[in-house]
């Protein structure tokens, strides 16, 4: 063989032994490598190709052979000797079909990590989530165990509003009225606005008092530093806070004749004062 075809040859086996090997993506050079190792192996000393390809493979430590098939390197028909060039091609064909060994993808660590992270959060999500909604359903349970219900209203309905119109004259000083304290007048009920509660120790601001018109004295014959009298009943209410001013009165026999005559079936009157007008509520059978 010439020095250029040991040049080539060489060449060809560093493509098909070399640690880039590239030879199995190209079968013109694979058919060329073949023909130069059959041209060279009468030459070479007995043995020295297979030698040569299995020294090859021992320094390269390729990847894994499929083992070669029963028969390719079986005797010659007329010997009893295995033919040294086809071992030789056998052991390099078991190379190209299966160039390097097919290693499953391993799942790279920031993979596993988020996978890790994913199923982790997913839990603790619905941990929370349970434990969220037992919370909510304790809460629900304690609140209605707890507080009864109760009505904020009574239901009764509002039959007139009070404007601040009356021509009742309230003398300053009695039941508590100021100079300035608003005045109004429902069927024979006198009601006078006064900074502090009158009756029954009420306590607040805004206060409303209601009493019996007909109890009312002349303004122009009272004196309040003589004292005065008053002879019936007084309900007063003061406003605390955001609640207004709130007073009820029963329909009894100290209720004005003109306020029974309006209302026969009536048992109950509730003013309620929200610092300008007044809204009458009754109750009746």
């Amino acid at each position: 063989m010439s020095t250029a075809a040991d040049e080539e040859l060489r060449a060809l086996r560093a493509r098909a032994y070399g640690p880039t090997a590239d030879i199995a993506n190209d079968p013109a050079a694979l058919r060329r490598l073949q023909q130069l190792e059959a041209m060279r192996q009468p030459r070479d000393a007995a043995g020295e190709g297979v030698a040569s390809v299995r020294q090859t493979e021992t320094v390269r430590q390729p990847d894994p052979v499929s083992p070669v098939q029963p028969g390719r390197g079986a005797m010659r028909s007329g010997g009893g000797v295995p033919d040294e060039r086809d071992e030789a091609l056998d052991v390099f064909a078991g190379v190209v079909a299966e160039p390097s060994a097919q290693v499953a993808p391993k799942e790279e660590p920031a993979e596993r990590l988020a996978a890790w992270f994913t199923a982790r959060t997913t839990r603790i999500l619905w941990v929370v989530a349970i434990l969220a909604a037992a919370a909510v359903s304790a809460a629900v349970t304690f609140a209605l165990v707890k507080i009864s219900p109760v009505a904020i209203s009574s239901g009764a309905p509002q039959i007139a509003t009070l404007e601040s119109t009356s021509t009742l004259e309230i003398p300053a000083g009695w039941m508590g009225a100021g100079p300035s304290s608003a005045v109004f007048d429902f069927y024979g009920l006198a009601l006078v606005e006064s900074a502090g509660g009158y009756y029954n120790g009420s306590v607040g601001s805004n206060c409303l008092t209601v009493f019996r018109a007909d109890q009312v004295p002349a303004k122009d014959e009272f004196d309040v530093s003589e004292g005065w009298s008053y002879d019936g009943p007084m309900y007063t209410g003061c406003a605390v806070g955001t609640f207004p001013a709130t007073v009820e009165v029963p329909f009894d026999s100290n209720a004005p004749e003109e306020l029974s005559e309006r209302f026969p079936s009536g048992t109950a009157l509730q003013f309620v004062y929200d610092g300008e007008r007044v809204g009458v509520f009754l109750d009746s059978e």
